[in-house]
């Protein structure tokens, strides 16, 4: 299982008031807290563990094939890249840009492929292609379609496959990542 996340850094920016009183204390621990305050860029800080929860959130839920049910402070992010929610805990490697922040988030160590891209391009035809090529097969006998909880699956000829993929979007930028 795989999740993944992104926020355009200028579009939170004018989006979202995350210094505005008590908006932290809703999405962020204690400890949270202090690594946001204490850190060199508080504004990367605070996107880097939106987009590390969303996406732990995205492969939380995706395991235990549970409807939608999101509660930030459930999950508990550390600076190593872990991401713990109750007895689970989950790997996320993070990408931080001056445009973005991109988090991928498992189960446990996994081959994936993940690509970011920019408004306007077509992010399934995208991940169909790639998916195409990896599994070497034709691109129109691949699908996505979401569950009965909103999770994305991949069927292949019409037939559910267990390929794990996620997508995101926000503003200017959209990606996804394929568990292989």
């Amino acid at each position: 299982m795989i999740g993944n996340d992104i926020v355009d850094l200028q579009f939170a920016s004018y989006q979202s008031n995350w210094q505005r009183k008590g908006w932290l204390q809703k999405i962020f621990t204690t400890a949270e807290q202090q690594h946001i305050h204490n850190s060199e860029n508080p504004n990367r800080m605070v996107w880097k563990l939106w987009s590390m929860k969303e996406a732990t959130y995205k492969v939380h839920q995706s395991y235990l094939s549970h409807a939608p049910r999101y509660n930030p402070l459930d999950f508990h992010c550390s600076l190593n890249g872990n991401v713990y929610i109750h007895n689970h805990i989950y790997g996320v490697k993070t990408e931080t840009t001056k445009e973005y922040v991109h988090s991928v988030a498992m189960q446990y160590d996994v081959n994936y492929d993940s690509k970011i891209m920019q408004k306007g391009e077509d992010l399934k035809l995208r991940l169909k292609q790639t998916l195409a090529e990896k599994v070497d097969i034709n691109i129109s006998n691949i699908t996505i379609e979401k569950d009965k909880n909103r999770i994305p699956r991949i069927y292949i000829d019409k037939k559910e496959t267990n390929i794990g993929i996620s997508l995101t979007h926000h503003g200017e930028y959209s990606a996804f990542v394929i568990e292989y």
